[in-house]
């Protein structure tokens, strides 16, 4: 399937109207697509170890970086950005098609559904059947193939004259693996308010976030308690199932609890358990999820099924090299004298000895000082661009980059600056590396700045100077000038 992922990758980040072609990210994408290929027909156990973990959410990490590119490509003038849909997923229950998306921010527009046995591109577009339409705010939306083939679909906004915007951006207006409904399965009639739509389809108002329409999970009777220096997680699941397994500190109960949790671990079920080895002392809540529902967009998460509804912590007395006594407090240093008066005499010595007093200058120097002063232009630091690190457009590396490259692309791209700033500081109530550590302190550093709050930023900003001294540079300037113009 991957193979098949990489016709029509450029073509779909070619976007029509007023965004301008960003091939360049399409062609990165194909190299982290080529290095999940391998000589037997794409099994996934026979990927090497890397790409092991590349495959669990190859696709998602990559159309995010690829979304996130199309987002920030320049437009011509001031023109206003086009309306599209984000987080387009699809699934299948009951024979049904189930698909769920977030309108485009703002927009009071109306959204067109298109289905196509080829994927959609700007080429197949015009084959494609037009299902229906729904109103904002609906979310969701039910189709019934007309057959078992695997099929393709978009969302597009429409516009005024009830022409849609054809933005192809993978996994937000199109997706890019067919689905096909299960046969043998027995059909239920949909609840629902029908809209404007085509025969044998049903649009369906979304209660809450688009991710409740998946899905049960697969993997149920999740626990988790102390063992030994670890802890071990237990669940059940259906055999030889691959698995992917994450950690928290808050409750991980929906996809964008995803962001604040760390990936543990990919692996395959040996025996319904994962032994975990996470810092002592600290509460933590785990989730399990199926690494074929991942990938596929299905991210069914259900609180004591296969997400613990109780944390689970690791004493520190059981953590090697960690003693539950803790250590006598070191000896006091001893006094120093504070000398306040002279040796010889006892006199009281000034406060301010050794600094001269302050010596008002004459009317005409402070008149050649002001005419100075009045040649010199006022200081203006333009507010820098917003920077993406190199970092987050590559490849993640672990667990942590991926969660970073997540916010970047979901916070820091759409210029959510106060929900940036919220998970980044989530993000590092964490321990991270020193490398992750740095980059995310760069973004809240960003988010902090563009929110007016520059003497929070001007830490952040120092934090990461050590290893990003060049793209930190010019946004401690522009704080100090304007901690400068506060009078801060």
């Amino acid at each position: 399937m991957l193979a098949e992922n990489r016709q029509g990758v450029n073509s779909e980040l070619i976007q029509t109207g007023p965004h301008r072609s960003t091939r360049a990210g399409g062609d990165q994408i194909n190299k982290w697509i080529n290095a999940l290929d391998t000589d037997n027909n794409n099994d996934m156990s026979t990927l090497r170890p890397r790409n092991r973990f590349l495959a669990l959410i190859p696709l998602l990490v990559a159309m995010a970086l690829a979304q996130s590119w199309a987002q920030s490509a320049p437009r011509g003038g001031a023109q206003a950005a086009t309306p599209s849909t984000s987080r387009l997923r699809v699934s299948e229950k009951d024979n049904l098609i189930v698909l769920t998306w977030f309108d485009s921010p703002g927009s009071t527009a109306r959204y067109a559904i298109y289905r196509s046995s080829a994927q959609l591109n700007p080429t197949t577009i015009s084959s494609a059947a037009r299902l229906g339409d729904v109103a904002p705010g609906v979310q969701m939306y039910s189709d019934t193939p007309p057959d078992s083939r695997p099929y393709y679909y978009s969302v597009f906004a429409l516009g005024s004259d009830g022409k849609p915007f054809l933005v192809f951006t993978p996994t937000a207006t199109v997706t890019i693996v067919p689905i096909a409904v299960t046969p043998g399965q027995p059909q239920s009639a949909p609840i629902a308010q029908p809209s404007a739509s085509a025969a044998g389809a049903v649009a369906v108002p979304a209660a809450g976030a688009p991710s409740g329409a998946g899905p049960q999970p697969s993997i149920t009777d999740i626990a988790a308690k102390p063992q030994g220096e670890g802890i071990l997680v237990t669940y059940s699941t259906p055999p030889n199932s691959r698995l992917v397994l994450y950690r928290g500190t808050t409750k991980i109960l929906d996809a964008s609890d995803l962001l604040d949790a760390v990936l543990v671990a990919a692996f395959p079920d040996k025996d319904g358990s994962f032994l975990d080895y996470p810092v002592p002392g600290v509460d933590y809540y785990y989730a399990i999820l199926g690494e074929e529902d991942l990938k596929a967009g299905r991210i069914a998460l259900s609180e004591g099924v296969n997400s613990l509804s109780i944390p689970v912590q690791l004493p520190a007395a059981t953590a090697a090299g960690i003693s539950a006594t803790p250590p006598a407090p070191r000896t006091p240093p001893l006094p120093y004298f504070l000398i306040e008066n002279g040796i010889s005499g006892g006199v009281a010595l000034p406060a301010d000895e050794g600094v001269p007093p302050a010596v008002p200058v004459s009317t005409e120097t402070e008149k050649a000082i002001a005419s100075i002063l009045a040649m010199a232009p006022p200081i203006r630091l333009a507010v820098p661009a917003t920077k993406i690190l190199k970092e987050e457009l590559s490849q993640p590396s672990g667990g942590e980059d991926y969660a970073l490259s997540l916010i970047v692309s979901e916070k820091i791209v759409p210029k959510d600056w106060s929900g940036a700033a919220d998970q980044l500081r989530k993000y590092l109530s964490l321990n991270r590396g020193a490398q992750a550590a740095a980059r995310a302190r760069f973004y809240l550093g960003e988010a902090l700045s563009y929110s007016g709050s520059p003497r929070e930023a001007f830490f952040e900003f120092l934090l990461a100077r050590d290893l990003y001294p060049v793209e930190t540079r010019p946004w401690i300037e522009y704080v100090l000038a304007s901690l400068q113009g506060q009078g801060s």
